[in-house]
């Protein structure tokens, strides 16, 4: 037979608040590979409980007041396997008032993006310490009341007082799996959106009438046209090529210009219009 894998040590100086969970956790690790090793005599037991543990247990065990039995034909009757992991229990473990274990049960949610499973198994293993009277009962109202699915609630509401654990589990197991076969419709409806969202961004980059650019339109205060000539109507404010003044107003407003005698300077009453593409002095 292939040897098996040694275990990892035991963390004895990890967060306080979970020791007592990691420590159930390797001790049920520690019975499948001791089972699996075939050790069965209690001493040889403990040895290899002790030594798969590292020697922060150790160290803890051999300073609890009478975890060590030696084994000598007047204890000979004494298993001394159970009475280490007994004191160990009441080390890493200390047993808390029902009243708190139930009040912690009734905290537990189930959390955004977590799985049901994963769910069911934090109560299980805080229902193991509350002591129910209904154990199963207890479940299904929690599971109930802090589920995530919406649609798990109405099916167990709709199953009624019929409602068992196991069909609990078989349902939320089915609207998992649902949930994981709408998402792959989401990648194509995503890039839709996402070719629809380019061909709106195109139709806002349309071309200034100023100066003709892709990257501004034309109230852009950037616009180098704006302050330029037009060598084409004489207009101030875009360029000749995006020229778009009509022939005959070009015409009207040369032959304007043409026939005013502009004085070199000019007194009261009168004035200069304002507006730079025309000017024309406008008399009073």
């Amino acid at each position: 037979m292939a040897q098996l894998p040694t275990l990892e040590p035991f963390d004895c100086e990890g967060d306080p608040a979970s020791v007592g969970q990691r420590w159930e956790k390797w001790k049920r690790a520690f019975e499948l590979f001791s089972t699996a090793s075939n050790v069965d005599n209690a001493e040889k037991k403990r040895a290899t409980l002790l030594h798969s543990g590292g020697l922060t247990l150790q160290e803890v065990y051999f300073n609890l007041p009478g975890a060590h039995v030696e084994c000598s034909d007047e204890n000979s009757s004494i298993d001394v396997f159970k009475v280490a992991i007994q004191k160990l229990d009441e080390y890493f473990s200390p047993k808390q008032s029902n009243v708190y274990e139930r009040h912690l049960f009734r905290l537990l949610k189930q959390e955004q993006g977590e799985k049901f499973e994963k769910f069911l198994i934090r109560l299980r293993h805080q229902s193991k310490k509350c002591n129910f009277a209904k154990e199963e009962d207890n479940l299904i109202d929690q599971i109930t009341e802090k589920c995530s699915s919406t649609e798990l609630r109405k099916k167990i509401l709709t199953i009624g007082d019929a409602a068992t654990l196991d069909k609990i589990i078989t349902e939320a197991n089915a609207i998992e799996a649902v949930d994981r076969q709408l998402n792959n419709f989401n990648p194509r409806d995503n890039s839709d959106q996402f070719v629809n969202k380019i061909g709106t961004n195109n139709n806002k980059g349309s071309q200034c009438t100023r100066c003709g650019s892709n990257r501004h339109n034309s109230d852009s205060s950037t616009c180098p046209a704006r302050s330029k000539q037009c060598n084409k109507c004489k207009y101030i404010g875009h360029f000749q090529s995006q020229c778009r003044t009509r022939a005959d107003k070009r015409k009207l407003d040369f032959d304007r210009n043409k026939n005013v005698k502009k004085p070199k300077y000019y007194k009261k009453p009168g004035k200069w219009n304002t507006k730079r593409e025309n000017r024309l002095y406008i008399p009073y």
